[in-house]
């Protein structure tokens, strides 16, 4: 590396600078290419943002759908006073057959994209926008019969193995008494596996909204039972990327027996959130937190939005407490709960494809030489 500087100062001095600066040195010579992309200095780099970002404001990472380009678009936005203002835009490499991806989760700079909205899935992909560089999943095996399923994403805290768990509900008479079908996928393996189906709960995941949360290594979705008599019994249910098992958590009772397609789940700052849409009456919600993770007694009801006319989906939080929603007129909007007013941003897009995440800058798949598997997914 140097005659004159230690090898560990230059790793603490790389650990601190930008993704984009640290792929121009790849280039520089061997060594450093060989440093940087060694997986112990990507997961160094990994823990140092990760250790920044708490004391610095937070990235958010913004898709939206214009139909008069019919294009998806990323931008990346401060998640301060200039957001909506000051923005860069990740050049999304894939064209969904189906307008745009659905994405699944976000963990560490990876997405995970499916192009399956309630059909056959066609392709799902791990995502680096920061780098370009992507990953295609082998196609798990389809059932011979009619089935829907959900996916799932995140990674082992420890090791940082990036798993995709694909959950199928095969279409029978005994569909709800039959365990569904539990698949993993583990990136660096390049396979799927089976794991025992004995362990998933006798819930029915809401397959409506697809949405997850992924917090304390889990992957957590909104679920229902079906075999329920009289009403709606909702949970969640969760899966944990470290032993590989599900378990479950109780909602509050105002969100349990409410219908569950009007559920769902998201990330308030590192606690675990439910949206809860309005049966009777649109344009308006209501936000539970659970304060204390895992018990069911610290689920707070924190305010509620009624905006009629206004209020098309929400999305999720800001930094500073405030809500990111989608308008019936095909904006994005701020809601600021303190004040009970809403803001424009002046982004606008597809109302239903807007999907707002916190994100990272990382290094996660530099080592991939190729986007996808050949002849899978097209590319623009």
């Amino acid at each position: 590396m140097s005659d004159y500087i230690p090898n560990e100062l230059i790793i603490e001095i790389l650990v601190r600078l930008p993704v984009q600066s640290l792929l121009r040195f790849t280039s520089i010579c061997k060594s450093w290419h060989s440093l940087i992309t060694n997986p112990s200095f990507i997961t160094k780099h990994l823990n140092q943002t990760i250790t920044d970002r708490k004391r610095n404001s937070d990235k958010l990472l913004l898709r939206l759908y214009t139909d008069n380009d019919e294009k998806e678009h990323y931008l990346l936005c401060s998640d301060d006073e200039k957001f909506g203002d000051d923005y860069s835009e990740f050049k999304f490499p894939f064209k969904s057959l189906i307008g745009y991806f659905r994405i699944v989760g976000s963990c560490n700079g990876l997405l995970c994209l499916c192009d399956d909205y309630f059909g056959d899935t066609h392709h799902i992909v791990l995502w680096n926008p920061s780098i370009r560089k992507s990953v295609t999943l082998p196609m798990p095996c389809k059932p011979q019969g009619p089935y829907m399923f959900v996916l799932g994403f995140g990674a082992h805290p420890m090791t940082h193995e990036y798993k995709v768990v694909r959950i199928v509900y095969e279409e029978h008479i005994n569909r709800f008494k039959v365990p569904p079908k539990v698949e993993l996928y583990t990136q660096g393996i390049g396979s799927w596996r089976e794991i025992d189906s004995a362990s998933a709960p006798p819930y029915c995941i809401v397959e409506f909204m697809w949405s997850q949360a992924f917090v304390n290594g889990a992957v957590h979705w909104v679920a229902y039972d079906p075999s329920a008599v009289g009403g709606f019994c909702n949970l969640i249910v969760s899966f944990d990327m470290v032993s590989e098992a599900f378990s479950e958590m109780m909602l509050p009772p105002a969100l349990a027996g409410r219908c569950p397609m009007r559920l769902s789940i998201k990330l308030f700052g590192e606690s675990l959130a439910v949206f809860c849409g309005a049966e009777t009456r649109r344009s308006s919600c209501c936000i539970w937190v659970m304060k204390e993770y895992g018990v069911a007694e610290s689920w707070t009801k924190l305010f509620s939005i009624n905006l009629p006319g206004v209020l098309n989906k929400t999305l999720g939080f800001r930094q500073n407490g405030g809500v990111l929603l989608s308008t019936t007129n095909n904006w994005l909007s701020a809601y600021d709960p303190g004040t009970k007013t809403i803001s424009n941003t002046g982004i606008k897009g597809s109302s239903h494809s807007f999907n707002v995440d916190t994100f990272l800058e990382t290094l996660i798949l530099v080592k991939e030489h190729t986007n996808v598997l050949e002849g899978q997914l097209n590319h623009l």
